[in-house]
């Protein structure tokens, strides 16, 4: 195999939260496994992403907690951070867009941009909310998709159908901010990047990759549908300011400069030596982009048109390996504010990251979606890495360790035993080659499945065939080789024992036998999978996420009508004002209320609970209490606006 560098590149987690498990594995995990490989095969590999930092959603969050998107930023990138090391993930360089370094190379590169001709500025009208004074764009705006018709897409993209979009195209679109659908459209002025005049060149780059799947279907689809000039700036206040004349108070889209960070992250790698240039000019680079399918044309055709509109001869990417989406149990989307799913905080205060590494990569969902389960846990930690993998080469191992001494017998290898070894290499080489980690997972898997009745077959305690155990030594050998990229631990201690300090496909073919191997034991305990849900739900349950308080819709009411319900001795029926809406309540304080007292009260109103009804009437939202001897209404310390948001 000829040797090349080789620069893996995994989607930039957002700073607005923990990533959960079906990001980890599309993303930073895969990217991981396929960095492993590459330095197993002696190539020259770089492994770079970091935190998107900047963006709507971060904005949106950090108003809603009452902190700085700065602030939010950094908290969040400290947390994925220690994500990253809990599941064994090593980057050369993992970094966040807030970093000098990348916000000059986006700057500069929008520049070289427009000076070839390839960014125009257009005065249009866009999205703007009347009720909170802000234009609207990505998740500041939500609706249905003109295209698929999926509610609560976004105002630029749809994730179910991963049609890139513009707020304008919305259907019945609606502020995320008031939740209200009082937008107007006003002019404003956008810089944008003529992906119509790069539509050949995009094309021609398309045609000339591999692309397969999702990565090629939702590629060609936008192409057939025609390229179109994309905006790249947005009227927000955080992100890196965009540096065209006339541009001031803009800056630039989110996804129009995270993947630049792929570059820049490099560059920042190097401290800013020319090495940087080996990994991305030149015929003898390699690139792979791990992420999941709702990405992929941001880094087939937004990302590549970029590159080639700065006229620089950056090389484009070769490899966009993308997953499809790992549900949680049947079939429900991850939420952290409904309690829904595991997220990779929490997922490792139940069981060790090494194992999470074997679950998901082993079940990555690759051609379909995948739902989350604990039956599968299950199969997968005990029934195929404990009881299959590890347990085949600790039988080997000791038994080499008990009955010869600690060395591997003398003699060639089985033909049979050589036979299966070599096929079950070339099909993981050709899996991660299409870049199918899971497939790859799953040969390694059956190739000790073989082991396994390979050794029981030639039973060796009865016959004493030391030909038969030298063989079997030879297969865990190259199982212990090929696991390496996805259970680094564990397939290290296994080449430790073999006295293999550096493992390489180099090691896989030559026989050890008369080798001494070291004396210890390779186990792995089971897990108990029905104690991990427990923890898991108990972990859920004893905190709150930044996310799920900023999905509570607090607001401040005032209280219109009251009427006692009849055949009820506790329970009023209100009439909120919520400012611009009036909601109905029902709430259980008669007791310590009378009509006069509620009449024009101010309150603190919960307004995005699911409507109940109690005693036949529908309450709408919930009035907040402090409870005590008595309850006691919590008001604000002096009149607002109804509708005042709290957070």
């Amino acid at each position: 195999m000829k040797k090349k560098r080789v620069l893996v590149c995994s989607a930039w987690p957002y700073a607005s939260g923990i990533p959960h498990l079906g990001n980890l594995v599309s993303s930073l995990l895969s990217g991981d496994v396929f960095t492993r490989y590459y330095r197993m095969r002696g190539h020259d590999v770089l492994y770079v992403s970091g935190t998107d930092a900047h963006g709507t959603r971060i904005e949106y969050e950090a108003k809603l907690l009452g902190v700085s998107p700065r602030e939010l930023a950094e908290l969040n990138h400290e947390r994925i951070v220690e994500v990253i090391k809990g599941f064994g993930i090593l980057f050369d360089n993992y970094t966040t867009t807030e970093s000098p370094v990348h916000r000059r190379f986006v700057r500069g590169i929008y520049l070289q941009m427009q000076e070839a001709g390839y960014i125009t500025m257009a005065e249009e009208e866009r999205a703007y909310c009347r009720n909170c004074r802000l234009f609207l764009s990505d998740r500041f705006i939500s609706g249905t998709c003109p295209r698929c018709a999926a509610a609560g897409a976004m105002g630029n993209q749809c994730d179910a159908c991963g049609t890139i979009l513009e707020p304008e195209e919305l259907v019945d679109p609606c502020c995320n901010f008031c939740n209200k659908g009082e937008i107007e459209f006003c002019l404003t002025r956008h810089w944008y990047l003529d992906l119509g005049r790069l539509s050949p060149a995009l094309s021609d780059y398309v045609s000339s990759c591999s692309f397969q799947g999702n990565v090629r279907r939702f590629t060609e689809q936008m192409i057939n549908d025609g390229l179109r000039p994309r905006a790249m700036t947005r009227d927000i206040e955080w992100g890196i300011p965009a540096p065209f004349d006339g541009a001031e108070g803009k800056v630039i889209y989110v996804w129009g400069e995270a993947a630049l960070g792929y570059v820049s992250a490099t560059i920042e790698h190097f401290h800013g030596d020319e090495r940087w240039t080996d990994f991305w000019f030149g015929d003898d680079v390699h690139q792979v982009y791990t992420m999941g399918k709702d990405n992929i044309t941001f880094h087939t055709l937004i990302f590549p048109g970029q590159l080639i509109a700065s006229g620089c001869g950056y090389h484009l990417p070769d490899q966009i390996a993308a997953t499809e989406y790992l549900n949680w149990i049947d079939g429900e989307s991850f939420s952290k504010s409904r309690g829904v799913g595991i997220y990779c905080d929490d997922a490792l205060a139940v069981m060790d990251g090494e194992l999470w590494r074997f679950y998901l990569l082993y079940n990555r969902p690759e051609g379909r979606d995948v739902n989350f389960s604990y039956e599968e846990l299950d199969k997968a930690v005990n029934g195929i890495l404990i009881s299959n993998l590890a347990n085949l080469i600790n039988r080997v191992l000791s038994f080499i360790q008990t009955r010869y001494d600690q060395v591997v017998p003398e003699g060639s290898i089985d033909p049979e035993v050589e036979e299966e070894v070599s096929l079950a290499v070339g099909a993981y080489e050709k899996a991660m080659k299409e870049g199918s980690l899971g497939r790859a997972l799953r040969t390694v898997c059956s190739l000790a499945v073989f082991g396994n009745e390979y050794f029981q077959r030639k039973a060796p305690w009865k016959t004493g065939d030391g030909f038969a155990v030298g063989s079997a030594f030879h297969l865990v050998k190259g199982m212990a080789v090929l696991l390496v990229p996805f259970v680094p631990q564990f397939a290290a201690r296994v080449l430790t024992v073999m006295g293999i300090e550096e493992a390489g496909f180099e090691v896989i073919e030559p026989s050890f036998s008369g080798r001494r191997i070291g004396d210890q034991r390779i186990l792995l305990e089971r897990i108990d999978v029905e104690q991990i849900e427990q923890r898991a739900q108990r972990t859920e349950q004893e905190t709150v996420s930044f996310e799920q308080f900023a999905d509570l819709d607090l607001r401040v009411g005032t209280i219109g009508s009251v009427e006692p319900i009849a055949g009820t001795d506790r329970l009023y029926r209100l009439t909120i004002d919520l400012g611009g809406e009036t909601r109905t309540g029902v709430a259980g304080i008669r007791v310590d209320y009378t009509v006069d007292e509620l009449v024009g009260r101010q309150v603190v109103v919960l307004a995005n609970l699911a409507p109940t009804t109690i005693r036949g009437v529908e309450s709408e939202c919930m009035i907040l209490a402090a409870k005590g001897e008595g309850l006691s209404l919590l008001r604000p310390d002096h009149e607002v606006p109804p509708g005042t948001p709290i957070g």
